[in-house]
């Protein structure tokens, strides 16, 4: 019943799945696909938490600039973009280039992730904030075995009878999965531009 926070844990967490079968997707798709060292797939594929702590420093002045709604929606199709963007890169793509693009995909990712989880608590009130963290930390683990679950699945499709797996359908996939945060705007555009205000401290 409260919109902010069925907004930001149902939506959210629909944009969730999508982005996170990347953690699972890319290290295999560098490794299996591509034939690189687990060492030189980790070294890259770290960089997305290197971005998850860069976007920490900026989080709050988007917020208070742009919005809840504006900062949701854009940083769902920027996700979707970036998740299909996964599939133009190759065994011979430069690795500079790739863990560039890895750092911009754990920017987007963590302000999607941080900006619904403040959304779902910003009009809870406080007798039912114990409540609203027990399930919404349900949905967040959920959205983790989901998103990891559906691409393995997904891998499995675009692969059938056993076929070892190449760079294409790693590719296949991620453009699947992409899907998922462009079917989570139209929740995330339920959104007053007044909501979440008070957190945010964004005036329309």
């Amino acid at each position: 019943r409260q919109r902010t926070f069925a907004v930001g844990t149902l939506a959210g967490g629909l944009c969730r799945v999508g982005l996170n079968g990347t953690p699972f997707l890319l290290p295999l798709m560098l490794q299996v696909g591509f034939g690189m060292s687990p060492i030189g797939s980790g070294s890259l594929t770290f960089l997305s938490s290197a971005g998850a702590i860069a976007i920490r420093l900026f989080i709050a002045p988007l917020l208070r600039s742009l919005g809840f709604e504006k900062v949701l929606v854009g940083s769902a199709i920027a996700g979707a973009a970036v998740l299909a963007g996964f599939g133009l890169i190759e065994a011979d793509t430069p690795r500079w280039m790739i863990g560039a693009y890895v750092l911009i995909f754990g920017l987007i990712r963590s302000t999607q992730y941080m900006s619904s989880n403040t959304l779902s608590y910003s009009d809870i009130p406080s007798d039912r904030l114990s409540q609203a963290t027990s399930l919404a930390g349900l949905v967040q683990q959920l959205t983790v075995s989901f998103g990891v679950s559906l691409s393995a699945v997904l891998l499995s499709i675009v692969s059938p009878n056993g076929h070892a797996l190449t760079g294409v359908h790693f590719h296949e996939v991620f453009v699947l999965m992409a899907i998922l945060p462009l079917l989570a705007v139209p929740g995330l555009l339920r959104l007053h531009p007044e909501d979440g205000a008070q957190v945010s401290g964004y005036r329309p």
